[in-house]
């Protein structure tokens, strides 16, 4: 099997069949994974695109509300533990699935979804009535 090193040249290692298999198999994963992020990335082109065609141009009144939301938001995520920010974070903006999050982070599903719930349950007391969700 042929490795590369880091500088760049190709060294020959005999391996039995199974590590073969099994590094094989990684890198399968390996691209697979990649691929699947790829396809879920909104690049930020795609985002201008998306709030034009929404007609979502912003006025300085508008602009200054959101930016109060923002910093509540901010102020409100800032009180979570880190566990559980992290968790949030990974679910609502990076858009991961519980069982991936669980795999990464080492644990069950169900640490995850209840650190999730904890998480939301936190920030609807600490957020204002009529906060967007």
């Amino acid at each position: 099997m042929a490795t590369g090193c880091s500088d760049g040249a190709q060294i020959s290692v005999e391996v039995t069949d199974e590590v073969a298999d099994a590094l094989r198999d990684m890198q399968r994963e390996a691209w697979r994974i990649e691929r699947r992020e790829a396809r879920h990335t909104l690049r930020l082109d795609a985002m201008d695109s998306f709030v034009a065609a929404a007609g979502l141009e912003s006025d300085p009144a508008s602009g200054l509300l959101d930016r109060c939301r923002t910093d509540e938001l901010v102020a409100a995520l800032a009180q979570l533990p880190a566990v559980q920010l992290r968790r949030l974070l990974m679910h609502a903006v990076a858009q991961l699935p519980v069982r991936e999050i669980a795999r990464r982070e080492g644990c069950s599903e169900r640490a995850v979804k209840y650190s999730l719930a904890k998480a939301r349950r936190k920030m609807k007391e600490i957020l204002p009535e009529g906060f967007p969700s």
